[in-house]
């Protein structure tokens, strides 16, 4: 077997094992029987571009074919997309609430600019999720749009818009610690200004 080969069968298994699936689970779902996977992934047998497709489907792969200069740049990205952290169980519970609570700001039927800038903000926040690792911002978001319903009204709702966009905004710009937040430093300094 060659080592393109070798590589290809490793990566299908590997892709496999992080799915949680068996070879049994995997040849039912790609239509292949698991002696035959087994094979491929033993490197006993080459691999036909039919098995290879059915596999690669039934793992939510995709093949492409890659100019050759291209490639760096496809491992890159497909390396960073299978590294990527995942969303915390506290930080998708808070997401959830937040849901919640924004679903029921949109019953009350507030005529503000405000709701519509707060949904488009959470939708891109939730895209962020795996990123957040401190859920104090999303419960501050949280408890502003409770006070929605309160005496807070629409100025509840604008502070909890300030809150999102900043968290947004933070997340964005690839912090992804809110806690890491610095002072800003100043451009330049003149002479006898002290760090301080």
């Amino acid at each position: 077997m060659s080592y393109e080969s070798e590589k290809l069968a490793a990566t299908l298994k590997a892709a496999r094992e992080n799915k949680g699936l068996s070879q049994r689970a995997l040849g039912a779902r790609a239509g292949v029987p698991q002696s035959h996977i087994s094979k491929i992934e033993s490197g006993a047998v080459n691999l036909t571009v039919s098995s290879l497709t059915a596999i690669a489907n039934a793992l939510d792969l995709e093949l492409a074919l890659v100019p050759r200069k291209a490639a760096p740049a496809v491992r890159t990205i497909t390396r960073s997309v299978s590294d990527a952290p995942k969303v915390t169980p506290e930080v998708h519970k808070e997401i959830a609430r937040l849901a919640k609570q924004i679903e029921h700001i949109q019953s009350l039927k507030i005529d503000s600019p405000a709701v519509e800038n707060l949904q488009r903000q959470f939708r891109e926040i939730r895209q962020f999720g795996n990123l957040i690792r401190n859920t104090d911002t999303l419960r501050s978001i949280h408890e502003a749009l409770k006070a929605v319903d309160g005496a807070g009204g629409v100025a509840a709702l604008q502070e909890a818009e300030r809150h999102m966009n900043s968290l947004r905004n933070t997340l964005a710009q690839g912090m992804a610690h809110e806690d890491h937040a610095r002072a800003p430093r100043p451009a330049y300094r003149l002479d006898g200004d002290s760090d301080e």
